[in-house]
């Protein structure tokens, strides 16, 4: 009899014991849902002589914590981290968002491991780059990783969800994980010019937009690749600047004259695309015609007029008075009209001779 009794007092010590056990910050539990209300949650916790709760703020970070208190039921089991031993109404406080937190680490760190890609919201803009979460985890995207071209308003990714890849995965504190949306980038581009590449062949004529200028010509995207036009393929005229015949963003037809698929070179013309003026020059300007041009350059001995786009006839200092003059400027003027007889065609080495004198 006193064996039994002996042996009740121990359980009953051994019981009271573990319902004495002591939490720490951190520690993982476990317990029964007791109540929900729109504050949160309170859960029973087995083995210790409290209870605890969980605020709405501290369920879930995955969505809205509303809509996942809908589906939970009193009696549901659910499992939760100690962030505070006590709060004023003497109950343990706990958070899903931390035990969250440590599964997205995992799944981040798996996909860090494997190379894969993954979507986060932006909801900060910096200086130097943009801040987005990973099922609470912070991750930064720095200005250079952003794009493959630079981003000059940041702006316009605040609430835009984009897909990036992990660069750096570094848990040592302070945690540092850095991604890229540009290496993304890179590739959907790469995929684009390649696929742009075998698309084109040296003759075709395709339509491209044109993008910027420098002072040998325009670069023009046809597909995704960036072509030039050089000045001297823009016009069979005289060109001296680009932008005198074209403006960014005009949308033109261009022919393909040469491509390099290995460094990435094309060249393009819009020239070819109108007659070559000189391909019958004899027949549109007999010798010893009257014609009708326009002064376009002037120089010490003589000068050029224009006759046609791409026809340029030398009028030679001896040739533009029958009175002695020391220069051209003496007499004539860019942009002034004049009447000159055609003394001589060489359409092989396209040149024209002309005399205003002889009119």
């Amino acid at each position: 009899m006193l064996n039994n009794e002996n042996s009740v007092s121990n359980e009953q010590l051994e019981l009271m014991n573990a319902m004495d056990r002591r939490f720490r910050v951190g520690d993982e539990v476990t317990g029964e849902i007791l109540s929900i209300t729109r504050d949160g949650i309170t859960i029973s916790l087995v083995g210790y002589k409290t209870d605890g709760i969980i605020p709405l703020k501290e369920i879930t970070s995955k969505e809205d914590p509303e809509l996942f208190l809908e589906r939970l039921n009193v009696g549901d089991s659910i499992k939760a981290k100690v962030i505070q031993i006590a709060n004023k109404d003497n109950l343990v406080v706990l958070s899903r968002l931390e035990y969250e937190k440590e599964e997205a680490i995992e799944e981040l760190r798996t996909i860090f491991n494997e190379n894969k890609s993954f979507e986060i919201k932006i909801s900060e803009i910096k200086e130097n780059g943009l801040v987005g979460f990973y099922k609470g985890i912070r991750i930064f995207i720095p200005a250079s990783q952003i794009d493959v071209m630079f981003i000059k308003n940041k702006e316009e990714f605040l609430n835009k969800i984009i897909e990036v890849k992990l660069i750096e995965f570094n848990l040592e504190r302070p945690l540092r994980i850095v991604a890229s949306r540009r290496i993304i980038q890179e590739v959907i581009q790469k995929e684009k010019e390649e696929k742009a590449w075998s698309s084109l062949n040296i003759g075709d004529i395709v339509k491209g937009e044109v993008k910027r200028f420098t002072d040998f010509g325009a670069f023009v995207e046809v597909n995704g690749v960036d072509g030039l036009v050089h000045l001297s393929q823009i016009s069979w005229n005289h060109v001296k600047k680009a932008q005198d015949y074209l403006k960014a963003g005009d949308i033109i037809d261009v022919k393909i004259i040469d491509m390099d698929r290995e460094n990435k070179k094309l060249s393009l013309s819009i020239k070819e695309l109108t007659p070559e003026p000189w391909s019958n020059i004899n027949e549109k300007y007999p010798e010893d015609s009257i014609v009708l041009g326009k002064v376009v350059r002037l120089n010490d001995f003589g000068a050029f007029v224009e006759l046609e786009p791409g026809i340029d006839g030398l009028v030679h200092i001896s040739k533009i008075s029958h009175n002695r003059i020391d220069s051209p400027k003496d007499v004539l003027s860019v942009g002034e009209e004049i009447k000159a007889r055609i003394l001589s065609v060489d359409g092989e080495n396209k040149r024209i001779s002309l005399s205003i004198k002889d009119v």
